[in-house]
């Protein structure tokens, strides 16, 4: 029986270990469907108790999609909430053109400018 894209998520969130390769293709046909994926766990994940998802979902699709145009879709989440930032946090930058890098660095720090309790 198919899963529900509700129950995906929180079947990733509870257990990511057995469900990493569900956001591990990133060929150009599979893409979109990852990073969907991806934001619709990141939309539901909750800081600390998901941090270990988060920290996959940021080493994993996040890094190996960094780009200008994942920042661009990414804009439409700004500001980023806790769990976003963590995500992207763990994500290796260094190899990423400087423009990346400064431009992910700014996102990522003008939305942890905002966090307010009630957000978390």
């Amino acid at each position: 029986m198919p899963l529900t894209a509700a129950a995906y998520v929180q079947q990733y969130l509870a257990d990511p270990g057995e469900w990493w390769w569900t956001t591990n293709d990133y060929s150009p046909a599979e893409s979109a469907v990852v990073l969907k994926r991806t934001l619709a766990i990141i939309k539901q994940a909750r800081r600390p108790d998901h941090d270990k998802a988060l920290g996959q979902l940021g080493v994993g699709p996040l890094e190996n999609m960094m780009s200008n145009e994942l920042l661009d879709s990414l804009q439409g989440w700004m500001p980023f909430t806790p769990a976003m930032c963590h995500a992207l946090d763990q994500t290796r930058m260094e190899f990423e053109p400087p423009d990346v890098q400064r431009r992910a660095t700014a996102m990522i720090t003008a939305s942890k400018r905002q966090f307010s309790p009630e957000r978390e």
